[in-house]
């Protein structure tokens, strides 16, 4: 795959972010350092852990083992080919503004409430 600069991984065990380069195998994946490979990973098993700096950013949750600083990070864009077997980017349930409009909103309640 022609993007393997831009492809890291966070495996958990360390607290060192290496470049790898990932190489799909149908369903699943394995990642490639040099003179380093990873166990098979299934794309089923990734879930999506939003953006981290310019990075989309995703974890794996396969229900056998808890791995919860396992990091698998695309820089800029993901490729291409990996969009489609990749789980999609959900924007979250309530933005900054959101927050802001009820948090005054609730100060405004307890402040008429008070009066």
């Amino acid at each position: 795959m022609s993007a393997a600069p831009h492809v890291w991984l966070i495996d958990g065990d360390s607290a060192l972010k290496r470049r790898v380069r990932i190489e799909v195998i149908g369903k699943s994946f394995t990642l490639y350092e040099q003179q380093w490979r990873s166990d098979v990973y299934f794309f089923g098993d990734l879930v999506y852990r939003g953006k981290q700096g310019d990075s989309h950013v995703f974890g794996l949750e396969d229900g056998i083992r808890d791995r919860p600083k396992w990091k698998l990070g695309f820089k800029g864009e993901v490729p291409a080919e990996l969009v489609s077997v990749l789980p999609r980017a959900k924007t979250p349930l309530l933005s900054n503004i959101g927050m802001l409009v009820i948090a005054f909103l609730c100060l405004a309640i307890v402040y008429f409430a008070a009066t």
